[in-house]
């Protein structure tokens, strides 16, 4: 059929206008999305239920430094080895985070599904790969946030804690060697707990079921971890006990910062691990703890990106 003289097709405008900004690039995007994953893990910029439990699990995790420095206040002078006395869980800085370990674990189980569960089980990641940003670059930023959350948590109650102890007539060095060796440890349990609670929202992608599943499997490690040390500690078996500490991230890393820092570890049931072997034996130990979940974990990210 002819079309008919004087109505041929026309483009109408409607409206629509190409980006004619600046485009940035990679390192920008990536930038934007570390910055967008870290504000989710507090629940910044989201409903006021989505910050109920990042923030209780920090004001928890608060409560002890807290209390300590104000005792620390209250008694003008208290050194590390009389708080041993009196408080021999928190007898050290990295003590914190392992006698806290539920609530930090809580933290990293109920924030790793919001920056990976969704993304896979709405398919929402391929719009992230519409840009150009790489699989791999997209899983360490994420991570990165979760690690630098985690962090946070942890190192804030520590170093208030550190900050009353320099106020006071305490040794000073002594807490500054302390602190410092406690940043190590923290630094590498942020970045195992990150990779580890990641890697099992990845796996379960349904949010609920990634928070059971990752409180489930740090909490039944730390339990049969402990287990067989309280075991190995009565019958004197060290050896053992030190290599039934590499199967839980917070004995690893309190064993870790024992023979690296040279410092005491925060339960006597951790046997304090001593020469070049076991030091060259528990930072392999951290780095396959930090390796094998980011490799895990990219590899699933790819998979569910090409589907």
């Amino acid at each position: 059929m002819s079309t008919p003289a004087g109505r041929r097709g026309v483009i109408h405008d409607i409206g629509y206008r190409s980006f004619e900004g600046r485009r940035r690039g990679t390192g920008a995007i990536a930038a934007s999305l570390y910055v967008t994953s870290l504000r989710n893990c507090f629940g910044l910029g989201r409903s006021g239920k989505s910050k109920i439990v990042p923030w209780l699990m920090a004001a928890l995790i608060l409560l002890p430094a807290v209390v300590l420095a104000g005792l620390i206040l209250q008694l003008k002078k208290m050194a590390l080895s009389d708080q041993a006395d009196l408080f021999a869980p928190l007898s050290n800085y990295f003590g914190l985070p392992y006698w806290t370990q539920l609530l930090v674990t809580i933290f990293a189980a109920a924030q790793a599904p919001v920056l990976f569960s969704r993304d896979l089980r709405y398919r929402t990641i391929v719009l992230y790969f519409a840009r150009p940003l790489s699989r791999s670059l997209y899983v360490l930023m994420r991570l990165a946030a979760l690690a630098t959350a985690l962090f946070a948590v942890i190192v804030v109650p520590v170093t208030i804690w550190y900050a009353v102890a320099l106020t006071s007539d305490l040794d000073h060095a002594e807490h500054t060697r302390h602190y410092f060796s406690a940043l190590f440890g923290i630094t590498v349990l942020a970045l195992i707990l990150a990779a580890v609670s990641a890697l099992i929202a990845a796996l379960a992608t349904r949010a609920g079921l990634a928070v059971a599943a990752g409180i489930a499997v740090l909490l039944v490690s730390s339990g049969v971890v402990t287990a067989v040390l309280g075991a190995s500690s009565a019958s004197g078996s060290t050896t053992t006990a030190q290599i039934a500490a590499a199967f839980n991230p917070f004995t690893a890393v309190a064993s870790l910062t024992s023979v690296i820092c040279h410092q005491p570890t925060p339960s006597d049931t951790i046997v304090r691990p001593h020469g070049f072997g076991w030091g060259a034996f528990f930072v392999v130990v951290a780095l396959l703890w930090i390796a094998v979940p980011t490799l895990l974990l990219m590899w699933r990210t790819r998979k569910a990106a090409s589907l």
